[in-house]
């Protein structure tokens, strides 16, 4: 095992700490029963333990974080290039992103009861890339552009990451929805809400900024710059789905009900472009999982 898959396994035990804990609050919250709240501030109120647990969460994820910044630095000084040329690497690589999105937004919003969500996605991203080979292989011909492979792929880990937070909070906002906005452990739906349409907004023109780079470099390497790859069309779909949220969200009719919908569809549609595209269909794009 390399120093990178053991700086990712310690990033994984952390997130996967972390997420326990956030889920016996969860169910310490829901299971107890309300107490008057006491005279004294200093005398021990209801909420210190989820207080406690919800800062022993973030501690965690930022944690997480920092072996994984630890993680890809290493690998960026072993390999020479950005740390995410394959499957194995951006797997880390994206699950940083999301960590990183997540503590950002968290620094301006109240969604620490989302925090578990996030680990929950970085935890599964990387047990993706702990799952592939982690040698060093020389770059294939097409990824032989370092700022492009810079630029261009780190620009769409970025928009997957915000994507991802703007799922999570979109779940947020169904659970809490469907349970007439009481989920206490959860932040509150229009906290949810604004939160994954902050988040949409920040990933579409990050998105489309990567597909533009995407169809320079496919050019560069291929002479053309659509292919009709499956990952370009992937690409294309996703960037679909984010403009009909954006569409569908600033209605103030029964449409509007269909946008928390459609970021949970347009990260699934981001986990296809992502990994089903290059291992499931043959392409230009199939190395990407190796």
């Amino acid at each position: 095992m390399t120093g990178f898959s053991a700086l990712l396994v310690a990033a994984l035990i952390t997130l996967l700490g972390s997420i326990a804990i956030a889920l016996a609050a969860a169910l310490v919250a829901l299971v107890r029963e309300p107490a008057p709240v006491p005279a004294s501030p200093g005398s021990g109120a209801l909420g210190s333990p989820r207080v406690s647990a919800s800062a022993t969460v973030m501690a965690g994820l930022v944690l997480a974080a920092i072996l994984l910044v630890g993680a890809l630095a290493a690998r960026t000084a072993t390999t020479g290039h950005a740390p995410w040329s394959n499957l194995h690497e951006f797997s880390a690589a994206f699950a940083f992103g999301v960590l990183a999105v997540y503590l950002a937004l968290a620094r301006r919003r109240p969604i620490s009861g989302l925090a578990a969500a996030a680990a929950a996605v970085a935890a599964a991203l990387i047990a993706v890339s702990l799952a592939q080979p982690d040698e060093v292989r020389p770059l294939v011909p097409a990824l032989q552009a370092p700022i492009l492979l810079t630029i261009h792929v780190g620009t769409a880990m970025l928009a997957y990451a915000i994507g991802a937070v703007a799922f999570a909070a979109a779940l947020g906002e169904i659970a809490q929805r469907a349970g007439g906005d009481r989920l206490a452990v959860l932040p509150s739906a229009a906290v949810c809400r604004a939160t994954a349409h902050r988040a949409a907004i920040l990933a579409f023109p990050i998105l489309t900024a990567a597909i533009v780079l995407g169809s320079v470099w496919a050019n560069l390497a291929w002479r053309s710059y659509w292919n009709n790859d499956p990952k370009e069309l992937a690409a294309a779909a996703t960037w679909l789905v984010y403009a009909a949220y954006l569409h569908v969200a600033g209605r103030r009719d029964r449409w509007a009900a269909l946008s928390p919908w459609l970021l949970v569809l347009g990260f699934a549609a981001v986990l296809f472009t992502w990994l089903g595209a290059g291992l499931v269909f043959v392409g230009q794009h199939s190395y990407a999982g190796a």
